[in-house]
């Protein structure tokens, strides 16, 4: 039966990749039939690259993605489009990252300028961040991050929303039916002019998530449905923005909850029992920014408000096991100056202080902590092009948290152009950074180590850039290597004493060395087709280097749950009205245990590819403009886990309608 299931399986990817071929040579042929293209002379335009972005790796995130993937979680696009690793617990459930082989709370997350990691955790949960809630984001790898703040030992994930000053009037609907039972419903109103502008978000996104696997966690191994695995999101994005002369005031207030029952292991066999997680968020950013001839300032004050409750019983002997109730609070306040007397020389001078207050305490065990931070943040940076091709530039922070300073934290990058029109270059960057234990780490009842102390981390990158066109296609690319030496890597290991609790030690030293590859292009046809394609790979070693061989067998082996290999494929082929994408995502192996054993007792999570296709037509009614487009994810109805006895869907499919008036 599984044979006849992989021989379906081999025709059923062959049938999908000969199909989209085949379509757009009917769809070519069909083109060669008009008559209207129009020749036109060909007009060079040049630009100026700016020099505060020299030598920095940063990746910005293609609208059309954002736009594609619209009804999506960030954690959904991050690891489809980005080289980053999601750790998915599964469909609805938490998501965080691993950037550059680093650990979820090296990746620091900023939306409109103000840091939202959870102060007690120190990482973020991907998945209760909706796409549609985004206008633009760009990952700032390895020491790149520097520019935003300190603790991104792996790279930064960058946020932002912006005005559309044009906009007088618009309204966006969009509606989602998918499988297992989910039901997503998005509304967009912006209103204004060139002076005002008013823009309101609201999203609902609700699943049974009922869906098939296959058990391999239990004996006799068998066919399952998914339980208690039901969720309930909604959320609020309301943004003000004014401009008068050179001066802009914006305000963006965003509201989210999320409920989820959380499903059990694959391999679990015990009593039923009942298990859930509700969150809570307030996020609020004002910022204020004057823009001369020769300099810009900004001031943002931003608060960050969250509430999570975890809860845990056995429905048959009643018995509350856990019900933990987690309060944060975080202001923020910032000041930035750039001032560029001439085009070859830039500055930058930030100030940011920070106060957080956290609560948490579990009713059931009768134990929790509260604790506060203040923490005060300075940078300063120049940029300078020393010749017509050459740019370097200095960035040096300093901070202060918890009574301690971290006086002088350094970054140097330069970039070199090959050609006189900017089209290739060589970048290289070298930074050290820190990164300080999160309160969790600190002062968890019970394991907390208070005399943890910040991991150390110094990283290089050099890269190659290009991009070019010829004829009708253009196309970009990037090759980059990059190392880490991370000293005081902080791990969660088992008590010392003996006791039956985890906690957290400055244990490891670890190095992590690797490549990162994107390409893209973009081609027009004269029968006005248009294919875009691009890809990325990264190749990540992340292993420690300073146990004892003959103690511990993690010497010189790969982090758990971190793949060494992990890529991205989309395609995509607009005609006239209709469009055809795909996206190929793959996740290399990943060793769940430190000595990376692999045998019928040592599991393993295996390589697998994603195939995730969509299709879709536009229609345009003058100011009223509809799109109908249907999408088909894990095509070829792989089999995989992302994390160990975790479920993941097979096949399934969802339809989106999107109606959009603008006056």
């Amino acid at each position: 039966m599984k044979a006849d299931k992989r021989g379906k399986g081999k025709l059923l990817v062959k049938v999908i990749f000969v199909l989209p071929l085949f379509l757009l040579m009917i769809l070519n042929a069909e083109a060669q039939k008009l008559t209207d293209t129009i020749s036109i002379r060909e007009v060079k335009v040049f630009g100026k690259y700016p020099i505060e972005e020299a030598g920095t790796m940063t990746t910005h995130i293609d609208t059309l993605v954002l736009q594609t993937l619209q009804t999506h979680t960030l954690s959904e696009l991050l690891s489809s489009y980005s080289p980053v690793f999601i750790k998915s617990y599964g469909r609805g459930s938490s998501a965080t990252v691993s950037f550059r082989g680093t650990a979820p709370s090296h990746t620091q997350v900023y939306w409109n300028g103000m840091k939202v990691n959870s102060l007690m955790r120190g990482d973020v949960d991907f998945s209760l961040f909706p796409v549609y809630f985004i206008d633009g984001m760009s990952l700032q790898h390895g020491g790149s991050s520097l520019q935003s703040g300190s603790g991104a030992l792996g790279g930064s994930v960058i946020i932002n929303n912006t005005a559309d000053w044009t906009d007088r009037f618009s309204v966006r609907y969009v509606q989602t039916l998918e499988s297992f039972n989910t039901y997503k419903e998005y509304l967009n109103l912006g209103y204004g002019n060139d002076k005002i502008q008013f823009k309101t978000r609201v999203f609902s996104d609700r699943s049974k998530n009922d869906f098939p696997y296959f058990n391999y966690g239990v004996l006799p191994m068998h066919e399952a449905v998914q339980q208690n695995a039901e969720y309930n999101k909604s959320g609020l994005l309301q943004e003000i923005y004014t401009r008068f002369k050179n001066q802009t005031l914006s305000a963006k207030l965003w509201a989210y909850q999320s409920d989820r029952n959380l499903p059990q292991l694959m391999s679990f066999e015990g009593d039923a029992r009942k298990e859930t997680q509700n969150d809570q968020n307030i996020r609020a950013v004002l910022s204020w920014k004057v823009v001369k001839e020769k300099s810009k300032m900004e001031w943002l004050s931003g608060l960050n408000m969250s509430r999570l409750k975890y809860f845990r019983s056995s429905t048959e002997a009643n018995f509350v096991n856990y019900d933990s109730h987690n309060e944060e609070q975080s202001f923020t306040n910032e000041f930035n100056y750039n001032w560029t007397p001439k085009e070859t020389i830039s500055f930058d001078w930030s100030f940011n202080t920070s106060y957080s207050k956290v609560s948490a305490f579990d009713r059931a065990k009768k134990e929790g902590y509260d604790h506060d931070r203040l923490e005060f943040s300075l940078l300063n940076s120049a940029h300078i092009q020393l010749l017509p091709d050459w740019v370097v530039s200095f960035l040096a922070r300093s901070e202060w948290y918890d009574g301690q300073i971290v006086g002088f934290i350094p970054s140097f990058g330069t970039e070199y152009w090959l050609d006189k029109e900017q089209l290739s270059s060589f970048k290289f960057n070298l930074s050290h950074n820190y990164h300080q234990p999160s309160l969790n780490d600190l002062y968890w009842i019970p394991g907390g180590n208070p005399d943890l102390k910040p991991e150390d981390g110094i990283s290089g990158d050099a890269a190659f850039a290009y991009k070019g066109k010829e004829g009708r296609a253009k196309f970009s690319g990037q090759i980059a290597g990059f190392a880490s030496l991370i000293d005081n890597w902080i791990e969660w290991r088992p008590s010392v004493s003996g006791a039956t609790y985890w906690e957290p030690v400055n244990l490891r030293k670890v190095f992590v060395r690797g490549a990162e590859i994107q390409a893209s292009e973009q081609i027009m046809t004269a029968n006005a087709m248009q294919f875009n394609l691009r890809g990325n790979y990264s190749y990540t070693a992340t292993s420690n280097i300073d146990a004892v061989h003959s103690v511990d067998e993690s010497r010189g082996k790969q982090l758990m749950y971190i793949p060494k290999h992990k890529a991205n494929l989309f395609a995509e082929a607009d005609f006239r009205s209709y469009y055809l994408k795909m996206n190929v995502p793959f996740t290399g192996k990943r060793y769940i245990t430190s000595n990376n054993e692999e045998s019928d007792y040592e599991k393993v999570l295996n390589p697998y590819w994603m195939v995730n296709l969509t299709m879709g037509k536009k229609l345009d009614w003058k100011r009223l403009l509809a799109d109908v487009s249907l999408n088909v994810e894990n095509l070829t109805n792989q089999d995989y886990m992302a994390i160990l006895y975790r479920p993941m869907p097979g096949r399934y499919y969802s339809l989106t309608v999107q109606i959009q008036f603008r006056k």
